[in-house]
């Protein structure tokens, strides 16, 4: 059985219970554990039991790091080895936390004021250069996933076609849906809509992992489908209106600062491991190149990681003493995956460092150069981190779009719509947490 017990599962709605008993009584009468074959159990769950031991696949590729970390702390006790390279996506930030003054339509499942903030913010994405398309040179592709039930992307998609044409919807892959619809698929960028309003007084009752870990999975699949972006829009404060523990505060504090659960990942095994890789190191700091050593990706460690504002170079110190032919051989396996996910590599022989180091750091300083990765000065933020244009520029656009919605809808002499979403947006103070994988 191949699959992740992890993911959402089919709810058994409308299921009798009594008649579900009946038929395990009379048809699977001395089968072992048959109480489970009840439809409330996975696959995934009757396989663990019967034959015990599990096989994992840990190395994820889909996600940046930023992403999937959320979900690697949520459900998979930091398993994963996210392997893809931050900057692979041109999208920056990450993620994105996004506050408007919304509130959820009475025990109803919409709320129109995050509903038309998505639209307009798709619609901001498309008209933008940076959202034209993807690394791989295609389209980018945006979904839309609701994580409290299906009637906010039913609503979400009704704006959206009002105002975007079959073919735009093709070109994008553009699909709004709640979290099971979207398992097995996957977007470019993905915004996410809470639904949940403010409550009236006090704090909302937790929404902690649900019965058989439904809200748990739902969140997890939700946030896994954005590989390069991903957007939460909500409603909340998560300080005053959410309890610790509850997935929605976990969420929205995982979107401001993404950064914090990776660097504290981060900061163990960060010194070299050489004299050839200090001496390496202090060449490069010397130049004005910012250097990170045993920089982690996935299972793997990358001797020194040499970062510019776009790209990244992978420098391998091959000493003597440590680099037998054994173990130079099991480095470049390593660097043959790392290479298909798109890191370029130079290795350096000590035997050659130590009598001319000039020489040996020549390749180094030219893949610099062919790479386009300019001195930068050890200090200097980077430019992945300045994100304030490409996410308040969206924001901007997507105001004036609400604004020329409604001022269409009262020329039309129609009832409008967009007027509320509009003026509460302007009142918004949510703003974007830049990640510093």
């Amino acid at each position: 059985v191949v699959g992740d017990k992890e993911q959402v599962t089919p709810d058994a709605v409308g299921q009798r219970l009594d008649e579900v008993q009946r038929l395990i009584a009379t048809d699977l009468r001395g089968v072992p554990n048959s109480h489970l074959y009840d439809g409330q159990t996975s696959i995934y769950d009757l396989a663990e039991t019967a034959f015990g031991s599990v096989i994992a696949l840990r190395e994820h590729f889909r996600c940046v790091p930023e992403i999937i970390e959320f979900c690697n702390q949520l459900s998979y006790s930091h398993a994963i080895r996210p392997l893809r390279e931050p900057l692979s996506a041109s999208l920056r930030p990450a993620l994105v936390a996004h506050h408007v003054q919304g509130f959820r339509d009475g025990q109803g499942k919409i709320n129109r004021v995050e509903a038309e903030e998505i639209a307009s913010l798709v619609c901001a994405c498309l008209n933008d250069p940076a959202y034209a398309r993807n690394e791989s040179g295609r389209p980018t592709s945006f979904g839309i996933i609701s994580l409290l039930g299906d009637e906010q992307a039913l609503l979400i998609e009704s704006l959206l076609r009002k105002r975007l044409s079959p073919d735009v919807f093709e070109k994008y892959r553009l699909l709004c849906g709640n979290a099971a619809q979207f398992q097995g698929d996957e977007r470019d960028v993905v915004f996410l809509s809470m639904v949940d309003g403010p409550p009236d007084d006090g704090q909302l009752p937790c929404r902690d992992a649900g019965p058989k870990d439904l809200y748990k999975k739902r969140y997890n699949v939700a946030v896994s489908r954005a590989r390069n972006q991903l957007w939460i829009v909500h409603s909340l404060d998560p300080d005053a209106h959410l309890k610790d523990g509850d997935l929605r505060r976990r969420l929205i504090q995982h979107a401001r600062d993404p950064q914090a659960i990776l660097q504290a990942k981060e900061n163990y095994g960060t010194q070299t491991d050489s004299v050839l890789e200090n001496q390496v190191l202090q060449r490069l700091l010397a130049a004005g190149y910012r250097v990170q050593p045993q920089w982690p990706v996935g299972a793997y460690r990358i001797d020194l990681m040499v970062e510019g504002k776009n790209r990244r170079l992978a420098v391998e110190c091959d000493g003597e003493k440590w680099h037998t032919p054994e173990q130079l051989h099991r480095d470049l396996e390593r660097q043959a995956i790392l290479e298909r996910l798109g890191w370029v590599f130079v290795r350096i022989r000590g035997s050659v460092f130590f009598r001319a180091p000039e020489t040996a750091m020549a390749p180094v300083f030219l893949k610099l150069q062919q790479l386009g990765i300019e001195p930068m000065g050890k200090g200097e933020p980077h430019e992945s981190n300045r994100v304030e244009p490409l996410v308040n520029r969206i924001k901007r656009a997507a105001k004036k779009i609400r604004q020329d919605w409604a001022k269409e809808q009262i020329t039309m002499g129609e009832p409008n719509e967009y007027a509320y979403a509009t003026q509460s947006a302007e009142s918004s103070t949510g703003s974007a947490q830049s990640p510093g994988p």
